[in-house]
């Protein structure tokens, strides 16, 4: 199989690609923590954890 990918050539839409991969990233965690049977702190806990290990 080969794939082909083509990646915004300007700084203009490079960045608004980051901008919708971000998006697209948030929403996946946040349907996922969701799915999950845990309490609401304990959700807060991971999103707390995961915004420490980004910074």
């Amino acid at each position: 199989m080969e794939i082909i990918v083509h990646y915004p050539e300007d700084n203009q839409n490079l960045n608004t690609l980051g901008e919708q991969i971000a998006t697209l990233h948030g929403e996946f965690i946040y349907s996922y923590l969701n799915r999950l049977d845990l309490s609401t702190e304990e959700k807060v806990a991971i999103i707390e954890g995961i915004e420490k290990m980004i910074k």
